[in-house]
């Protein structure tokens, strides 16, 4: 594992970090959204296990289900020093206008959530999360900065060391970058299909030294599904041009440490396999043609017919958050009638394999689409 300068805080981190680790999609609304989880503790443990093991340091976590499933996973471990764990309000200001709440009470009960959800004294880094939801710019500049005061009064305290933001919009991080001079990260979607954050958002980060911390690096096109999906296609991988046995999710990854404006990047990984490759890029020497036309290939073939391969690809997934993705995707583009999943209930990855059945018997009996359909059982046990 190789290190970068973290911005202008003078720590080094990981080029490769964890994001969500985690099968669970998300339910509620609001300050109240969270997901169930289906593994173990003992599971989920070994998947940050692996990364630590492999010099990973830097955690990224949302909802508050993700960094108390981490607090357990470092607590079975044995591991916290030398660690930098992050943690979110997801949609922080437009959870913070919605409930209307003072700025600043609202801002300290979220950092005081997130270590109680933790279980520590305080955590490496505190994030505003997707503050271009109902952004400040437009909806309230006064009521962030009264929270971005008393963030400060609590980073002086010692809850925590840093303060960030995330956006799914760079254009609009940038905004807020040359808004709000308060920021040590910035965080953003950068990948080989998405490369808007090197037009305004990269370069006010490195005007004003924050690190940049690169997310959805394999999220390519569709929400939430990783192009590393296309890999369950098998035989049919070579109708759109791609070979399934490429270590996409190596080559994606070095596409993005590329570039140097990138402290660190956050894969979600929910298996031991998925850390060795999304890590297996860190040292790995700069893309070449070769490496840029693998990359490009499979970038073609998640926009293939209207992306329906890669959807149906993503009904192969074991995990149940992406195949969340895949059944809804599909069921909105073919006009399909699923029965929908509930995913608070104890029964949800019953409920998604049925989800997922009812899909692929559909797309059965369609010539068209059914050809695309692979020929051994999805992982998991699924279809």
């Amino acid at each position: 594992m190789e290190y970068r300068d973290y911005g202008k805080s003078g720590f080094l981190v990981s080029e490769i970090g964890l994001g969500g680790h985690r099968e669970g999609v998300e339910y509620g609304s609001g300050s109240d959204t969270t997901a169930r989880y289906f593994d173990s503790p003992q599971v989920r443990a070994a998947v940050v296990g692996r990364a630590i093991d492999s010099g990973v340091i830097y955690f990224d976590t949302t909802y508050g289900c993700e960094i108390e499933s981490l607090g357990e996973s470092l607590r079975i471990l044995g591991k916290r020093d030398g660690l930098f764990v992050s943690g979110m309000r997801v949609d922080f200001f437009k959870n913070m206008f919605r409930e209307k709440h003072p700025p600043k009470e609202y801002a300290r009960r979220e950092v005081e959530s997130r270590l109680e959800e933790f279980g520590f004294d305080d955590m490496d880094q505190f994030m505003l999360g997707a503050l271009d939801f109902d952004g400040p710019l437009e909806n309230g500049r006064s009521l962030l900065e009264d929270a971005v005061t008393e963030l400060l009064t609590l980073r002086d305290q010692g809850k925590f060391r840093y303060l960030g933001f995330s956006c799914h919009d760079p254009d609009y991080g940038a905004r807020i970058i040359e808004a709000f001079d308060c920021f040590d990260a910035v965080m953003a979607p950068y990948n080989f299909a998405n490369r808007q954050a090197e037009a305004a958002l990269l370069p006010a980060a490195r005007e004003r030294d924050l690190a940049f911390i690169a997310m959805k690096t394999l999220v390519w096109r569709i929400y939430g599904l990783p192009v590393t999906c296309l890999r369950n296609l098998g035989r049919r991988c070579r109708d759109l041009g791609i070979d399934a046995d490429v270590p996409i999710g190596r080559l994606a990854h070095r596409f993005v440490l590329d570039n140097l404006s990138v402290a660190t990047c956050v894969p979600a990984a929910n298996s031991p396999e998925a850390v060795d490759e999304n890590i297996s890029a860190s040292g790995m020497a700069p893309l070449d043609d070769s490496g840029t036309e693998i990359l490009t290939a499979y970038a073609d073939a998640t926009q293939a017919h209207d992306m329906i391969p890669f959807a149906i690809a993503g009904l192969y997934e074991s995990n149940l958050r992406l195949r969340s993705y895949a059944i809804n995707n599909l069921a909105a583009k073919l006009h399909f009638d699923i029965a929908p999943v509930d995913y608070s209930a104890d029964d949800a990855p019953r409920q998604s394999d049925r989800a997922a059945r009812d899909i692929m018997a559909a797309l059965s009996g369609d010539p068209g689409w059914s050809a695309w359909l692979d020929e051994r059982p999805a992982a998991g046990g699924a279809c």
